[in-house]
């Protein structure tokens, strides 16, 4: 695969990636760094890329994958300690977990704002890791309907995290 159609496959996907990224980190340095490492894979693999009938979703997977794969190795890491400080958390890890539970739930407080229809169907898709035809199933709505409606739940929420973060928006 050239750099044209990598580009054209999977860079649309970059902000998407990037607040995916962020639920999981909560931290927006994380998620920047996440986001690029899964850029990276991806283009290293390009060649022996499947052909899916979505990119976006082949992205947020991938995305979703790379955050657990750092999970569990930190995790190992932190088992594996030869310092003997095995209980001991330093301060900086304490802070970051606390940040990041207090902006998870502050995310969920937000979804929760959202109107019934949105809330249920971005839990289902982003809490639950349903999948689009799942959550069709379980609703009766049609594909493309339940792209738009997850679409203005996630916009809402990204536009009310921005202004209560003080971040840039990044709508351009």
């Amino acid at each position: 695969m050239d750099a044209a159609t990598f580009k054209r496959r999977f860079m649309p996907w970059a902000r998407t990636m990037y607040w995916t990224a962020f639920r999981l980190t909560g931290r927006k340095d994380d998620a920047e760094d996440l986001v690029q490492d899964v850029y990276l894979r991806l283009w290293t693999i390009r060649d022996r890329l499947p052909q899916t009938e979505s990119d976006e979703a082949y992205c947020l997977r991938a995305v979703r994958n790379a955050f657990y794969d750092r999970q569990r190795l930190a995790h190992i890491e932190t088992s594996d300690d030869e310092s003997g400080a095995e209980g001991i958390a330093d301060e900086d890890n304490v802070a970051q977990r606390i940040e990041q539970h207090e902006l998870s739930e502050v995310a969920q407080r937000m979804m929760e704002e959202l109107p019934e229809g949105q809330r249920e169907v971005m839990k289902m898709k982003d809490l639950l890791d349903m999948t689009i035809e799942e959550i069709s199933e379980k609703t009766g709505l049609t594909a493309g309907n339940l792209r738009v409606i997850l679409s203005r739940a996630r916009r809402t929420v990204r536009q009310r995290m921005e202004k209560l973060l003080h971040l840039p928006s990044t709508r351009t």
